[in-house]
């Protein structure tokens, strides 16, 4: 009678059935030997997955459903955060594979089991041992003689890692055998497997060693041992510089995990920072790898609050039950609580803001920081967060207020999609920092202006400007600068020629206590008032036009939504910008539900009485008015389609604009303006504009008339016609 089959014990850890599902590609030095004449192969066939397969099909294994695709044979070293320990080239990454909902099976060839009788594998993902496993079969028997599932998967430490197990079926030499992967789970947290190395072992060395790899894993990648002293007033890698969340405990759920630990210098959106502090910060998405669904809590090292009572960290996304909460050491209580009230998509989406906390009625307490992700589902439903400091003095505080600020103006990183650095800056500049901030600031700033062409006096403007060093106001301010067509001018500011019609960008500026803080604004002069002012943005900003929406956000006084991006996302989708700017409804701090408008000047409808407007998005409209307020004209734009992602030569399309043409000769000679507006839309109701011309001379020929652009995903020029608005 064959003895009973058992997982071989490793130094009192057992190893019960760890396996989860299988799928590979890999070739066998003897595997195939006798594959020609019909005979049970001599070993496992291709159990590291490095042959090349063919027509879908693996070398050595048969799949049935839809899990075990070959699109899983990956080489990278690395898989959602985690180093993958691969054995030679490839491995099966059920990520790469197929949605991880799908379900299948695979199983091997049938070999002759050799050697001692041990098979080795590498397992990753899993989680749920009741639908992911691994089994071994002798060839006519249905019944598995072992089974092994993936128990070290905890979905926090221990992940997608390829993780050594052993099975000791030594009962079973030269028995012929099988081995089935099956994945019964259809869910979404690490609803998948990771394989690689089906080996059989010949020796009692090889064993041990095995043994000892796995060993050296669960040390290497498994929850550390947590130590704390709560007598010590500061915490345990309060800006998990260790690369990992050691000196942080897991609290419950599993939304925070080493796997959100990244650099610092991990972009997220393609070109965006986070701009934290040190080499690293915890990340609660980690760019998609950590499903937003997640949810869960984690806590610092126990500390005694010190000095003057005060914390600070920065706070990152977590844009709905999400926050920081400092908490009292014996009774679990949530002391105070911070939520990322400054949140904004997509300025501050999920850039790390520092604030500060005062706890000073908490101090000689035993407290603990708490962070919590709560959110399942809603928008941005993850937190960010990093360089956690406690028992500050009020001295320590001053400083880094100054420290952080100055960092923030001395970056030169700027994302091409979004003004984020200037959005940041202004943050810092007007946050409620609980010591007076011993830095130069301006609080009040210069408009934009549209002028007639000739001479303007531009030191007028700068009665507007206000600025403060702590509570001293300082209101020395002068004109340092003008730039228009390449050139710069230094003086004349109180005479300046303008005569040339075009925007005029000037710098302006304020010194005190041997610092200066500088900020612009635009001067359009306008040769004729037949057009609108600024109407293909390309002053780089709103100059020219009235927002009419009390919740867009603001930047050194200036309305933001104006940006320079020609595409967006990761496939590169064309915005079809005319000339180097446009007005992306993304950009102006509101929600995707919000609606909005902004207001042109007053023009005098000349020429043809035609005009034309570039928009895209579900949500974008056009309405003209007469200069009285009596609206005649409304068009909406009617080429949105989310179908056949992402190609526009498909029939798809999203934030493209195309060109709309607009008929009011009926107004000639009549005084009018325009608004471009975000409307009530169902489902992706985003606006975006470019290029408003209203004189034409000729009525512009739209039946023929075309815009080309690269299309999505391929890059292959695309046509987007003109066409008249209705």
């Amino acid at each position: 009678m064959d003895r009973k089959i058992v997982v071989r014990a490793l130094s009192c850890l057992v190893m019960a059935g760890m396996l989860f599902g299988l799928s590979g590609c890999g070739k066998d030095e003897d595997g195939d030997k006798d594959k020609d004449s019909g005979k049970p192969a001599a070993d496992i066939v291709n159990g590291s997955f490095e042959a090349q397969h063919e027509s879908g099909q693996w070398v050595g294994w048969t799949r049935s459903g839809s899990s075990f695709n070959v699109r899983g044979l990956s080489d990278k070293t690395e898989i959602n955060g985690v180093p993958m320990e691969k054995d030679g080239t490839f491995f099966f990454c059920g990520t790469a594979a197929d949605n991880p909902a799908m379900k299948g099976t695979l199983t091997s060839d049938v070999f002759t089991l050799g050697g001692n009788g041990f098979i080795t594998f590498k397992m990753g993902g899993g989680k749920n041992t009741e639908k992911v496993y691994v089994e071994f079969f002798e060839e006519g028997n249905e019944t598995a003689i072992a089974k092994v599932t993936n128990t070290d998967c905890d979905g926090i430490f221990i992940t997608d890692h390829l993780i050594t197990k052993v099975v000791d079926l030594s009962g079973y030499v030269g028995k012929n055998i099988y081995i089935k992967v099956t994945d019964n789970d259809d869910g979404q947290e690490f609803s998948y497997v990771n394989l690689d190395a089906f080996k059989v072992l010949t020796n009692e060395e090889e064993v041990k060693a095995a043994e000892a790899d796995y060993k050296r894993q669960i040390e290497a990648y498994g929850e550390k041992p947590f130590e704390e002293d709560e007598t010590s007033t500061t915490i345990k890698n309060g800006g998990f510089e260790t690369g990992d969340l050691t000196g942080w405990k897991i609290l419950e759920g599993t939304a925070f995990s080493n796997a959100g630990v990244v650099p610092t210098s991990q972009m997220y959106w393609g070109d965006r920072s986070v701009y934290g502090e040190g080499g690293f910060y915890l990340d609660g998405s980690n760019n998609g790898a950590i499903l937003e669904s997640m949810t869960g809590a984690i806590r610092s090292t126990k500390f005694t609050l010190a000095g003057d009572g005060y914390i600070s960290f920065m706070i990152g996304a977590g844009n709905q039950k999400c926050y920081v909460a400092v908490c009292d050491g014996n009774t679990d209580e949530e002391l105070i609580k911070v939520e990322n009230t400054y949140f904004s998509d997509p300025a501050l989406a999920l850039t790390l803001l520092r604030v500060y906390v005062d706890a000073s009625e908490y101090k000689g307490r035993v407290l603990y920081l708490k962070v919590v992700d709560a959110n399942d589902g809603g928008g941005f439903a993850f937190m960010n967060v990093d360089d956690f400091r406690v028992s500050m003095t009020l001295d320590e505080v001053a400083a880094l207020e100054i420290e952080q600020l100055d960092k923030i103006k001395a970056e030169t990183y700027n994302s091409a999609s979004y003004d984020d650095l200037t959005t940041l800056l202004n943050y810092y500049n007007n946050y409620p920092y609980p010591v007076p901030l011993a830095a130069l600031v301006m609080n009040s700033y210069i408009q934009h202006r549209v002028v007639d062409c000739g001479t303007v006096d531009l030191t007028s403007f700068l009665a507007q400007a206000k600025a403060s060093y702590g509570d001293t106001e300082v209101t020395d301010f002068e004109i340092i600068k003008v730039a228009f067509n390449g050139e710069e001018y230094t003086d004349g500011f109180a005479s300046f020629d303008m005569g040339a019609p075009g925007c005029y960008d000037v710098t302006y500026g304020v010194s005190h206590e041997g610092k200066t803080v500088e900020s612009h604004f635009t001067v359009v002069a306008m040769a004729d008032h037949n057009s609108v002012a600024n109407g293909g943005f390309e002053s780089g900003n709103l100059a020219g036009w009235t927002v009419l929406n009390d919740k867009w956000s603001y930047v050194e006084g200036q309305a933001t939504g104006v940006i320079s991006a020609e595409n967006y996302w990761g496939e590169a989708l064309p915005y079809n910008q005319a000339g180097n700017y446009h007005l992306d409804g993304w950009n102006n701090g509101l929600e995707e539900g919000d609606t909005w408008a902004v207001r042109s000047t007053n023009f005098t409808l000349a020429g043809s009485g035609f005009i034309s407007v570039r928009m895209g998005g579900h949500a974008a409209a056009v309405r003209v008015y007469k200069a009285d307020g009596t609206e005649v004209g409304h068009y909406t734009q009617n080429r949105f389609s989310d179908v056949n992602f992402p190609s526009l030569a498909a029939g798809g399309s999203w934030a493209d604009m195309g060109t709309y043409v607009i008929d009011l000769s009926a107004y000639l000679g009549e005084e009018l303006y325009l608004e471009l507006c975000d409307e009530q839309a169902d489902g992706w109701a985003h606006a975006f504009f470019d290029e408003v011309v209203t004189y034409y001379e000729e009525v512009p020929d739209y039946a023929n008339n075309a815009d080309t652009v690269p299309d999505g995903g391929t890059g292959e020029e695309v046509a987007i016609p003109w066409q008249l608005a209705e």
